[in-house]
């Protein structure tokens, strides 16, 4: 594994796709150095990632580099990257993304969603079951399920505050403080900070809002595809009665506890967030 700053400089470019219908333009990377595996190997399903409301496609840049043997897609949320907005609900952002995935033709995939982009996973991997080949939850909940017309929570008015009158450096520091539990080291605080920094308010917004109205609850029951879930031992963002309850509506899903991390997993301990990953793969 080589250091945030290497994986960053080999991240691949950033892709626009353009949904014919609706004309909106979603951003993500895709590394196909999976296509060039050869030999008696099976086929090994397409990986796509989709991240939280502090990220974007940079965040995966340590699973990009490692799932070599795959081809591997990380998405920009709408608002984030150089992605449109679309629509204010889950399910109008999960359509989108649905529809990207289609377009990419690789057969079914595996979706590994982290926080709120675990949300948008939850339903692409039950009203798209044909796109789903399994689905790996990260630090996620089935959503805030106010309803229509309730306001935003002032948790998210406060970012959006914060977002208009702090540079990006500042601001992406201190959203990874508010975020984590304890200190990390220094070049992956760094790391998870500048991408937070890059978040812009049209982004928050269109999160925010998706997560303040979305209850997957009569979803999840359509879920055909192989689960596992991963909970943060230190993680601070998703409670554990949310963690339990989206575990009591997926009760054949794999549960894995990540021992010593928070709410980035996929960041603050790399080894073993690929590690477990890996092990789902293998058994799917």
């Amino acid at each position: 594994m080589g250091s945030f700053q290497d994986a960053l400089r080999f991240l691949p470019p950033s892709k626009l796709y353009v949904d014919k219908k609706s004309g909106a333009v979603t951003s993500y990377r895709m590394s196909d150095a999976g296509l060039k595996v050869s030999g008696n190997e099976r086929f090994k399903p397409a990986l796509v990632f989709l991240h939280g409301f502090n990220g974007s496609s940079k965040s995966w840049s340590q699973q990009i580099s490692y799932f070599n043997e795959h081809v591997v897609i990380a998405i920009d949320a709408p608002g984030f990257g150089e992605s449109d907005v679309v629509g204010e609900s889950m399910a109008a952002i999960a359509n989108e993304t649905a529809g990207l995935i289609r377009n990419l033709n690789l057969g079914p995939a595996v979706i590994i969603g982290h926080s709120m982009g675990g949300m948008q996973a939850q339903i692409i991997a039950s009203k798209h079951p044909d796109l789903c080949a399994g689905l790996v939850l990260s630090c996620t909940h089935k959503g805030h399920a106010h309803p229509s017309g309730t306001p935003l929570d002032e948790a998210v008015l406060e970012r959006l505050r914060q977002r208009e009158t702090m540079d990006d450096a500042a601001y992406g520091r201190l959203r990874i403080q508010k975020m984590l539990a304890r200190d990390i080291a220094p070049e992956i605080f760094s790391f998870l900070a500048s991408v937070a920094g890059d978040v812009r308010a049209e982004g928050i917004m269109s999160g925010g809002t998706a997560m303040h109205h979305l209850d997957t609850t009569s979803l999840l029951k359509r879920i055909t595809a192989p689960v596992m879930i991963l909970t943060g031992e230190m993680d601070i963002v998703v409670s554990a009665t949310a963690g339990a309850a989206l575990r009591a509506c997926l009760p054949d899903a794999r549960h894995i506890q990540l021992a010593g991390v928070g709410h980035a997993p996929y960041c603050e301990d790399v080894p073993q967030f690929n590690a477990v990953v890996s092990s789902f793969l293998e058994s799917i």
